[in-house]
This record gives structure tokens, C-alpha cells and sequence, in this order.
């Protein structure tokens, strides 16, 4: 096997990774907020870090903000040496984004900061569709749109009404809602069954709802429908009221 150069942490989600083995070699694989684990698996033959701060497809899992900056702070601590790494933030090198950044349209894009800019020459790497006028105008508005702070406190107030709804329903329903999971309107339910009987209610009753890892019900369009008074009962969850009974 080659040199590890990359650190994959992730659940290990087995059929995820299916479809696309044999996995390519020379990758270790960390388990997601262990801190414990970074020293061992980050060392000096290491090349680079991928990791999800929230794993939708994973089970909506969110990495904690410990093990986000103690992940960072060691990747920083190997390149400059302990005196320089920025011991309290988590803010990477690299980020990559594509669905969020033309809210359906296709367009994907790498952000990179200060470190990474210094090393890239003009025409070290060219993209046959990179640029587009449309998609680069659509791309603009979308993230106008995302950091109005407007809409970033509206998301909050959201989160909270959903979650509080969520940990009513928990509190019925403690066998089948073992966990709730996430960070803004990307929430989801652990449950201790099979969800496909909730997802097949819920669509009957017009809220369209996933899956995610096991048996996670990812909640994200139904929060869009949430009501604007914050006495009203979110029509989302009044679905998920109906259907979340294991009767």
C-alpha cells in the first residue's frame, strides 16, 4: 500500500462507499469528533485532510467545534511547528461547494485562502465550463441571498421552533426517536427502525422527506413551509406528528 497522503474522516457507512470500491489505497479513515484519535492518524507523512462539517448522507451527523479546531490546529502544528498554529480556529485551506451554490443549477467552486492562493500560478488548472456567465450571475444572488443577515436570523428562529417540535415529538415517542441531529434547517431524526413507513405516510400526506445513514429521516424542504407566526405549529411537523407513531 502507498504512503497514507490523505485522511478521509468519516462514518464508517459501508454502503456508501460500495458503489465506488475498491477504495483507493493509501487513505486512512478516522472516526468523525475523536480527538483523541488526530495525533495518531495526522503525522508528518500525512498530505491532506477531507472532512464534512455536516455529514448529510453520513446520517446528518455535525462535527463538534473541539474536534473541528483540534483537527485544524494539528494540521498546522506539522507545517509551521507549535509556536505558529492558530491554536483556536478551524478555518481550512481549502473548501469546496457545488448544490448550495446554485440552489439547482449547475455550478460547483473551491474556495482557498491566503496559503493555498500563493502557491497556484496563472493557467495551473483551467475548466472548460468554469466561468459561465449564467451560472456565475446565479451563483452571486445565491450567496447574496444565504448571507443576508435577515434570512441567517430567520434560519435560527426556524431551527429552534423545528428542534423544540422535534424533542416534543421525542419525548412521545422515546423508542423510535433515539436522536436529534444537526445545525440550522438540516435536522434529522435517529431512529430505532426501519423509516421507510414514516417517509411512504409523510409523502401521502404532501411533505416529501429522505433517508439518511440508518435510519435517519433527513429533514430539510419541509422546513421551508414553517409557519411565519412563531405560535403556529410548523406544517411540517404537524405531518411528522401524524406518521412518527410506530402504530
Amino acid at each position: 500500500m502507498a504512503e497514507p497522503w490523505a485522511h478521509y474522516l468519516q462514518p464508517q457507512t459501508q454502503n456508501i462507499k460500495n458503489p465506488f470500491a475498491p477504495m483507493l489505497p493509501g487513505f486512512k479513515y478516522g472516526t468523525y469528533n475523536d480527538v483523541d484519535a488526530i495525533k495518531d492518524l495526522v503525522t508528518e507523512k500525512t498530505c491532506g485532510v477531507i472532512v464534512e462539517p455536516i455529514q448529510g448522507e453520513g446520517g446528518v451527523i455535525v462535527a463538534t467545534e473541539e474536534f473541528l479546531t483540534a483537527l485544524a490546529a494539528r494540521c498546522r502544528e506539522e507545517l509551521y511547528g507549535p509556536m505558529l498554529r492558530y491554536q483556536k480556529s478551524a478555518h481550512p485551506d481549502m473548501i469546496t461547494t457545488a448544490k448550495a451554490l446554485g440552489n439547482g443549477f449547475p455550478i460547483g467552486a473551491t474556495i482557498v485562502n491566503k496559503n493555498v492562493t500563493e502557491k497556484i500560478k496563472v493557467s495551473d488548472h483551467g475548466t472548460t465550463f468554469g466561468g459561465n456567465p449564467l451560472a456565475s450571475r446565479i451563483a452571486h444572488y445565491i450567496v447574496s441571498r444565504l448571507s443576508d443577515p435577515s434570512l441567517q436570523k430567520d434560519v435560527i428562529k426556524k431551527s429552534k421552533i423545528f428542534t423544540n417540535y422535534f424533542q416534543i415529538l421525542q419525548s412521545k415517542h422515546p423508542e423510535l426517536i433515539t436522536e436529534i441531529r444537526g445545525r440550522g434547517l438540516h435536522l434529522g431524526l435517529q431512529l430505532s427502525q426501519d423509516p421507510t413507513p414514516i417517509v411512504t405516510a409523510a409523502r401521502e400526506r404532501g411533505l416529501l422527506i429522505i433517508t439518511a445513514g440508518t435510519n435517519t429521516l433527513s429533514i430539510l424542504e419541509e422546513a421551508i413551509k414553517i409557519a411565519v407566526s412563531p405560535v403556529a405549529e410548523p406544517q411540517g411537523v404537524q405531518v411528522h406528528g401524524e406518521v412518527d407513531s410506530p402504530n
